[in-house]
């Protein structure tokens, strides 16, 4: 199992074991000052409400540098668009909702969440990679409404929906298989300890502060923290985000070994799930050109009882906050404390300091990322069904003809169905009677989506994250490129290649390009780091095959890899193993290219 190359050697790590605040980054002296949250404590110290109500005053259309990395915490990024690298015209905002397993969104917070796309976003809904729902060019002056919007009472299938917690240094958004109870030969429900790990491993204090701010009446709100009390996470929070998810005996699309905590159930006879495998330690974000910085695989640590995967998650959390780097935020994530603390350290305080009943054995095998589209049998005594729906790069949009967003609102709609988001940024509609099948399929094709013409295998199992013009991170395009690359592969007969394609505007991977078949990954301002090799199951990370290839040169590069697959692969090895066992030198002649003169 492939974990990455170590990175050389950091300084001494600088942590709540080690040192005070004064020698820890701004980042760390903001959530310190801050109360909970409350506080922008930068030069004028003063609420974060303060800037909300200016927006929404029309004062200004953004947030100063000290509050953007707070509002974090409230699942919000600030943007700007950017053309040719430069960012041009008004801000806007990008909010997350915190969406633990996918979901289960009810009809009622379905129809909130489209709704809101229109009221207060630019009228698309985006799933990302991890199961949650992303509002993009959110005016400033809507922000603290879309919040509002989002957090009133709902009808719950077990899910309630709020951004807290979304992004910000703490627990992200927990993952699960989708199919985690739908399943009808196996249901688990891992489903509901990712809740209670959401719960668990959300900030006390901030979520007071976040309440404060954005859901109080605003003619008579506190103008104080009503607690600065953060039990778990203390008033430095976390150093880096924390990220925590399940496989499924059947699906490991929630890429555990990409996760700081990951579990897989075993299956011992007729029980399912009563022991879970525990990984730890991984993490696919780099710095280019920072040797000190590299992708990892999570490390197995052993195996505890189902009773205690919530415990052990916090404990993990707890020797992250203690002994994370606080100076270096390229230093800072799980993966590397764990590689600096060691294995055996770690084993041992699970053991006699948090008294986790962790047990030494050998590892199930992982099983395959899957995709689950199309129409199929869920667990129970009734004939209920659910549909799968590819969604390009998760952005739900009506688009012309091709209705789709407005195809998933009136289904749900009309169906009183769930809705789950999957980790390959696609949908579920759920629970649909046997008998009802014919006027989903209606619906879909009344919208200009039919569901008996699914994209082409490479377009279905791409993905890619927003970059550019929105993220302020991102060096290329992502999600504006992928359609275009696709179209360039299938005019080339290659659409069909079964294969899986993950493009990521900058080294951040959100979107997971290295544990991919193939990954690309934005370089510069045009250029792109192409690796081949992950496996299906994400236990291998990719080679880097070309360390910059050009924009322009991407397609091409792409078509000879499927090409090569489907044409030069005499053993018909999956895509992965293929572009992993052949050699780097023989697999740039089959591409028929060398790289940019």
């Amino acid at each position: 199992m492939t974990t990455g190359t170590s990175p050389k050697p950091a300084k001494p790590a600088v942590s709540l074991s080690s040192a005070d605040v004064s020698k820890m980054s701004k980042n760390e002296r903001l959530k310190a000052n801050s109360d909970g949250l409350f506080w922008v404590a930068g030069r004028e110290r003063h609420s974060f409400g303060d800037e909300l109500d200016a927006m929404t005053r029309g004062e200004t259309d953004t947030i100063g540098g000290d509050a953007k990395e707070l509002s974090k915490f409230f699942g919000i990024y600030k943007q700007q668009e950017r053309v040719e690298g430069r960012k041009v015209g008004a801000h806007s905002f990008m909010l997350r909702l915190r969406v633990p397993g996918g979901g289960e969104f009810s009809p009622a917070q379905w129809k909130a969440v489209d709704e809101a796309s229109d009221r207060f976003a630019d009228g698309t809904l985006r799933i990302t990679t991890r199961q949650g729902v992303q509002f993009h060019r959110v005016p400033g002056r809507e922000l603290g409404a879309l919040v509002r919007w989002l957090n009133r009472e709902y009808e719950n299938t077990g899910y309630v929906m709020s951004s807290l917690g979304a992004c910000g240094d703490v627990n992200r958004n927990t993952m699960c298989s989708p199919v985690d109870d739908l399943v009808a030969d196996r249901p688990l429900r891992t489903i509901d300890l990712a809740h209670e790990i959401a719960s668990e491993l959300a900030p006390v204090a901030g979520g007071a502060a976040y309440h404060q701010i954005f859901i109080e009446n605003q003619e008579s709100k506190r103008l104080e923290p009503v607690t600065t009390d953060e039990p778990l996470y203390g008033k430095h929070y976390l150093p880096r985000k924390f990220k925590v998810g399940f496989a499924h005996p059947g699906d490991n699309s929630a890429d555990i070994l990409t996760q700081d905590v990951g579990f897989m159930p075993i299956v011992n006879g007729g029980a399912v799930g009563d022991e879970y495998d525990l990984y730890s330690g991984g993490g696919l974000g780099v710095t280019h050109n920072n040797e000190q910085t590299a992708a990892h695989l999570g490390l197995y640590l052993g195996r505890v009882p189902r009773e205690q995967v919530v415990a052990v998650t916090r404990a993990l959390a707890e020797l992250q906050r203690d002994n994370g780097e606080r100076k270096d935020r390229r230093q800072a994530r799980w993966k590397y404390t764990i590689r600096r603390l060691g294995i055996e350290t770690v084993q041992r305080e699970l053991r006699e300091g948090f008294g986790i009943q962790l047990k030494d054995a050998k590892p199930v095998p992982l099983p395959p990322n899957r995709f689950f589209l199309g129409w199929h049998r869920e667990a129970g005594e009734e004939e209920r069904y659910w549909l799968g729906v590819p969604v390009l790069s998760g952005r739900l949009r009506d688009d012309g003809p091709r209705r789709q967003r407005s195809a998933v609102r009136e289904a749900v709609a009309a169906l009183g169905a769930g809705v789950r988001l999957t980790p390959n940024q696609d949908l579920l509609i759920c629970h649909v009677p046997a008998a009802e099948r014919a006027r989903v399929e209606a619906i879909f094709a009344d919208h200009g989506v039919p569901l008996d013409a699914l994209p082409q295998v490479a377009r279905r199992q791409a993905l890619a994250c927003p970059a550019k013009p929105t993220c302020g991170l991102a060096m290329t395009d992502a999600e504006l490129s992928l359609p275009r690359y696709l179209d360039e592969i299938e005019a080339a007969g290659c659409g069909d290649v079964d294969v899986v394609i993950r493009i990521s505007g900058c080294p951040n991977s959100c979107s997971r390009p290295p544990s991919a078949e193939i990954g690309i990954v934005g370089y510069g301002k045009n250029d792109h780091v192409i690796q081949v090799g992950g496996s299906r199951e994400g236990t291998r990370l990719g080679r880097v095959l070309y360390p910059r290839v050009p924009e322009a040169d991407v397609s091409r590069v792409l078509i000879g890899l499927l090409r090569a697959v489907r044409d030069e692969n005499p053993a018909g090895l999956p895509a992965g193993e293929y572009l992993h066992e052949t050699p780097l030198d023989e697999l740039r002649v089959r591409v028929g290219y060398q790289g940019a003169q």
